[in-house]
C-alpha cells in the first residue's frame, strides 16, 4: 500500500511539474502565435460568457475589494488582447469582441460603484479611475470603430486636473494614495496624449515622491498630507508599476526593474521574487498575494511583463515557470487555463506575459 501511494504521489507531481517544465514559457517570451492564442482565446471566452462584465469569483467578502478585482480583471483582459492584436494582427476580428464587452463595461458608471460608495459619489478623477481610462485608450488603440470616445475624453480631462498637483495629493480613495495606482494614471494620460509637458514635469515629482532612495524601489503608500511613505517599498508595487510606466516613462520602467532584479530568487529552473527588502520579514496581504518563504506571488506574476520589456529572458522563464506551477494549467477548449487564477489571474498572466 505504501509502495503504491508514492507511485501515486511520483505520477501525481509528473502530471503537475511536466508541462510546466516544457518549452512554453520559452515560446511565449519569443511571442510564439500558437502558444500566445491557446491562453488569450480562453481569456476572450471568460469575457464574453459574463459580457464583459465580472463577477471574477475571487475576491475577499467585500465589495470594496469585490469592485476593483471586477473592474482589474476587464481592464487585464481588454490590455493582454490589445497586446496580443497589436503582436498577431491576423487575429483583430477574433478577439475584438471580447475587448468591445470588457470595455463597454469599463466605460459605464456601473465598474465604478465601488469608488462611488468610498467617496459618497461617483468621483471620476480619483486615481483608481486610471484603470478603466488606459483600457480604454487601448481598446481605442485597436478597434477603428471605437464608440465610447466621449466617456474617454471625460476620463482624461478628469485626471488631468491634478497633474498640476503633488503626486501625494491625487488620492484613490479619500485620505489613501497608492504610488502603483498613479502610475496606472500616468500610463493613462500618456496614451490619450496632449498633457506631455504637465505630465513630464509630474513624472519628475513622481520619481521624489515614490521611490524608496536606499532600494530603489516603489514605496506602497503615501500619506495624502504630506507625501510621507506610509508603507514600505515593496516589490508588488515596483514590478506593477513597470508594467504600466513602460506606457508613459520607459526610462523610469527599465530603472524600477533594475532595483527589482535584486529582489529576484531562484531554486533551481523555478523564480520568484522577494515581496518585501532584505532584512524584512511580513505577512502577504491582498497586494502580495500569498508570501513563501519571502517570495510573493503577485509581484512574481507581475514581474513577467518587466523581465520580456527589458529583455531578461532567464528571469522571464524561470518566473513562469513558477507562476504556472501554482496557477495549475489545463486544457480548456482547445486552449489553456489556470486553474486557480480564476478570471482575474488568467487575465493578468495574459496581459503580463505578452507585453
Amino acid at each position: 500500500m505504501k509502495r503504491k501511494n508514492m507511485n501515486l504521489l511520483f505520477v501525481l507531481l509528473v502530471w503537475l511539474v511536466a508541462p510546466v517544465l516544457g518549452g512554453a514559457p520559452q515560446r511565449l517570451y519569443e511571442g510564439d502565435e500558437r502558444t500566445v492564442l491557446r491562453h488569450a482565446d480562453t481569456v476572450a471566452d471568460w469575457a464574453m460568457e459574463r459580457g464583459g462584465v465580472a463577477p471574477t469569483g475571487l475576491s475577499p467578502d467585500s465589495a470594496l475589494f469585490q469592485g476593483e478585482w471586477d473592474l482589474g480583471a476587464c481592464q487585464m483582459t481588454v490590455l493582454g488582447l490589445a497586446q496580443v492584436i497589436e503582436q498577431h494582427p491576423g487575429h483583430q476580428e477574433r478577439y475584438l469582441p471580447a475587448v468591445r464587452a470588457c470595455g463597454s463595461w469599463l466605460a459605464s458608471a456601473d465598474s465604478r460603484d465601488f469608488g462611488a460608495q468610498a467617496w459618497g459619489g461617483d468621483e471620476l478623477g480619483a486615481a483608481y479611475v486610471g484603470y478603466s481610462a488606459l483600457a480604454l485608450v487601448r481598446w481605442s488603440q485597436v478597434d477603428p470603430e471605437f464608440p465610447v470616445q466621449a466617456e474617454l475624453d471625460a476620463m482624461v480631462a478628469a485626471l488631468a486636473l491634478h497633474l498640476d498637483e503633488e503626486p501625494h495629493r491625487w488620492e484613490t480613495y479619500p485620505g489613501q494614495t497608492y504610488p502603483p495606482d498613479l502610475a496606472v494614471c500616468a500610463a493613462a494620460l500618456a496614451q490619450a496624449g496632449g498633457h506631455e509637458e504637465r505630465l513630464g514635469a509630474w513624472l519628475l515629482r513622481f520619481r521624489a515622491e515614490s521611490i524608496d532612495p536606499e532600494t530603489g524601489l516603489l514605496i506602497q503608500s503615501l500619506s495624502p498630507m504630506t507625501g510621507a511613505a506610509m508603507g514600505l517599498p515593496r516589490a508588488s508595487g515596483t514590478s506593477f508599476a513597470v508594467y504600466f510606466l513602460s506606457f508613459a516613462d520607459p526610462q523610469l520602467s527599465a530603472s524600477l526593474y533594475r532595483s527589482l532584479q535584486g529582489q529576484q530568487r531562484h531554486l533551481g529552473p523555478f523564480g520568484g521574487v522577494r515581496e518585501f527588502p532584505p532584512g524584512v520579514q511580513s505577512l502577504g496581504d491582498i497586494d502580495s498575494g500569498p508570501v513563501i518563504l519571502g517570495i510573493g506571488v503577485s509581484p512574481t506574476g507581475f514581474s513577467l511583463a518587466g523581465a520580456r520589456l527589458h529583455r531578461d529572458r532567464r528571469a522571464y522563464v524561470r518566473n513562469l515557470r513558477t507562476a504556472r506551477l501554482f496557477g495549475v494549467p489545463v486544457p480548456s477548449r482547445g486552449g489553456r487555463w489556470y486553474a486557480t487564477g480564476g478570471g482575474l489571474g488568467n487575465a493578468i498572466l495574459l496581459a503580463m506575459s505578452t507585453a
